[in-house]
């Protein structure tokens, strides 16, 4: 689905943050109407987007990346937003990633002028629904992962089924003891290499591994981990240059980094891989956030290996209303893990508004999420707080990524709060 078409598309009952008073039937409906939350235009509770965050993202974190020597494929698994995705191609992405083959046919549609499916490729339906794609935009590649014999044999007779297919572009997965998927040594990714030349039909483009599931409170010893790790990336990709393994010696992928090592990553592979192309893979950065991202930030910047790290501003917030003050310390706000993420870190109220007292906006401070249900958030208030019933809370959150899954809509606002326009995502 392209960006233009979106603005036509008829939003299902039931979308969250919509006036209810029926005005808005499609996306496009949003722009211009001059729609606040802030005066009551929309019911709570609401996700936003502030476009001053998105547009500082977006340009910042390009210049890095292009900075360090590497490209940037943003995952799409993070916002599945057709509007956001297309200008992160626009800020200059070299490509995207990608989860799964539905995702996958999502950004193809798109027009993605490159995509890493950043997983195993497995099934006939998932095989054979890549080799038509392929076929029908050969100038587009698409990479998938492979770490064993039967994957690779499969993908090599499924697209040996599709007319007009150009050979499937591997990349093999280097894993972890312990880890998800990829190979465990040097020997099986040799081994798998030999493989994917002997058959027909599939290529080996690259080597891909994926460094962030290191992971503790000791950040000099897991940057000391993911730069071991790393090694043994370039190690196989070492290897199987001396060989001759890959289908074009000037063009070998090698790609690694999610959102909490991409200094590391890019010092690696851009520096210490001459000839190949480093592709960076982080997603959560078109929005940050204020929890889990903001440290992982602060350690970048501590070893300010790459150069000082991008400076990004939370763009994602979720607003919503005080419904109850049932006890002195105690509010009760209508929010819960239907709306925001709690895999991490629980949301943080970071600003306060009452309508008639307020002209924008104000930072709050003591308000401490202590737990959700399903559509309720409970709220620790400190001693003598002036909340009410009625007064609206904007929250930042942490793990942009199972916010957004939980939002069919999101609004684009400026810096007053005026909905500029709607963002549509596809989960």
């Amino acid at each position: 689905m392209r960006p233009g078409d979106i603005q036509d598309l008829r939003l299902a009952p039931g979308t969250k943050g919509l006036p209810l008073d029926g005005s808005i039937q499609t996306v496009g409906d949003l722009a211009g109407r001059g729609l606040n939350p802030l005066r009551g235009d929309l019911p709570m509770p609401v996700a936003l987007l502030r476009r001053a965050a998105l547009d500082n993202n977006l340009s910042v974190m390009q210049a890095y990346v292009d900075r360090a020597g590497a490209k940037l494929a943003p995952h799409a698994k993070t916002t599945m937003c057709p509007q956001l995705l297309t200008r992160q191609l626009d800020a200059g992405a070299w490509g995207l990633t990608v989860a799964t083959m539905t995702q996958l046919k999502l950004c193809h549609d798109l027009g993605a002028p490159r995509i890493i499916l950043a997983n195993q490729l497995v099934g006939r339906a998932e095989i054979d629904g890549l080799a038509r794609l392929t076929a029908t935009a050969p100038d587009r590649p698409c990479y998938v992962l492979v770490d064993g014999v039967e994957g690779v044999r499969a993908i090599s007779e499924g697209f040996g089924r599709a007319a007009g297919a150009p050979a499937a572009r591997l990349l093999i997965e280097v894993g972890m003891t312990n880890g998800r998927c990829g190979v465990r040594t040097l020997q099986e990714g040799l081994a798998l290499a030999k493989l994917v030349r002997s058959l027909p039909h599939v290529e080996l483009h690259g080597i891909e591994g994926y460094e962030g599931l290191i992971f503790s409170q000791q950040a000099a010893q897991d940057a000391t981990e993911v730069d071991t790790y790393l090694g043994s990336v370039l190690q196989l990709y070492e290897l199987l240059r001396a060989e001759s393994l890959f289908a074009d010696a000037n063009q070998v992928i090698l790609t690694a980094g999610g959102s909490a090592y991409y200094d590391l990553v890019a010092h690696a592979l851009a520096g210490r891989a001459p000839g190949a192309i480093p592709v960076l893979r982080s997603g959560c950065y078109v929005t940050h956030d204020s929890g889990f991202y903001r440290e992982l930030l602060a350690r970048m910047d501590d070893r300010s290996i790459a150069g000082p790290p991008p400076r990004l501003q939370p763009a994602l917030e979720v607003w919503t209303r005080v419904i109850s003050r049932p006890q002195p310390d105690q509010a009760i706000v209508m929010m819960g893990k239907r709306d925001v993420s709690h895999d991490i870190h629980l949301p943080m109220a970071r600003r306060w508004f009452r309508e008639g007292l307020h002209a924008a906006p104000r930072p709050v401070d003591g308000l401490v999420v202590e737990k959700l249900s399903d559509q309720h958030g409970f709220l620790s208030v400190p001693p003598g707080a002036d909340l009410a019933v009625g007064d609206l809370l904007g929250f930042e959150i942490s793990h942009p990524c199972t916010t957004f899954d939980k939002w069919s809509l999101l609004m684009e606002v400026d810096d007053d709060y005026t909905v500029v326009g709607g963002l549509k995502t596809f989960f």
